[in-house]
């Protein structure tokens, strides 16, 4: 057998037998494969051990045949775009091994986990509220009413809520999770399509304003943001009410 069947044979699937059989093969190439075959192997075992724990919270409702929406935003600290919330309702059966908080994960693979999401959900609503409504209502409670409305804007009516660190107004059971994206795989999966929906919409208004670098800031206050603040001045989808914001009498 070459290194290059040996290498067909694991990625294709390997019986003990043929496992005990290559283990005793002296060859480099051989035992440099085994070497990577087995930190795959742990690396899968230690993401479905993980994936089994994030279920532990549905997995109670689940059992009853009871429907289970998670819950969360994204975007409450920027100074400029939107809070964006998302509800996402799982099958029992859903192979989101790897759906995680949003804020773990790379670009790339956001991306790819939002279309697994979509393909798999029961049921997906998302939320948004505009500068406008932050600054009239507050963050924290404009943050409550756009969870609302993406409970609201579900097609299916879940039995029970799971929610990172807030309160809906809706009259649905509901469990709060600090860290409930790192905690609860529909959490995370909210946390995600929460995280690509609003990612999509700076992107859009980066071609808008392209002084402010919102594709790279997301609105967050950073050196370069605030320097374009101050040398162009507010725009429309700027926070009024958010320090330094407040500050700038100058308008786009």
């Amino acid at each position: 057998m070459t290194i290059k069947d040996v290498k067909e044979l694991l990625e294709d699937g390997v019986s003990a037998q043929q496992l005990k059989d290559l283990k005793a093969d002296s060859r480099a190439g051989v035992q440099k494969l085994l070497i990577q075959f087995e930190k795959k192997r742990l690396k899968r075992a230690e993401l479905l051990e993980r994936f089994e724990s994030k279920k532990h919270y549905e997995r109670t409702f689940w059992e009853h045949d009871l429907l289970v929406a998670g819950v969360d935003e994204v975007g409450r600290g920027p100074l400029a775009g939107p809070v964006v919330t998302a509800a996402v309702i799982l099958p029992t059966n859903n192979t989101l091994y790897e759906v995680d908080d949003s804020k773990k994960l790379s670009g790339k693979k956001r991306e790819e986990l939002y279309r697994q999401i979509c393909e798999q959900a029961i049921d997906i609503s998302i939320g948004v509220g505009s500068p406008e409504m932050i600054d009239r209502e507050n963050i924290y409670h404009a943050t409550e009413l756009v969870m609302k409305q993406a409970i609201d804007g579900l097609y299916v009516k879940p039995d029970h809520i799971l929610v990172d660190a807030m309160t809906i107004p809706v009259k649905i059971g509901q469990t709060k999770l600090y860290k409930g994206d790192s905690k609860s795989l529909s959490i995370g999966a909210a946390s995600i399509v929460a995280k690509v929906a609003r990612d999509h919409l700076m992107n859009m208004y980066a071609r808008i304003y392209p002084e402010f670098n919102f594709v790279h800031n997301d609105g967050y206050g950073t050196k370069e943001h605030l320097m374009a603040l101050e040398k162009y001045g507010r725009t429309p989808i700027h926070r009024l009410s958010f320090s330094p914001v407040k500050q700038i009498n100058k308008i786009y």
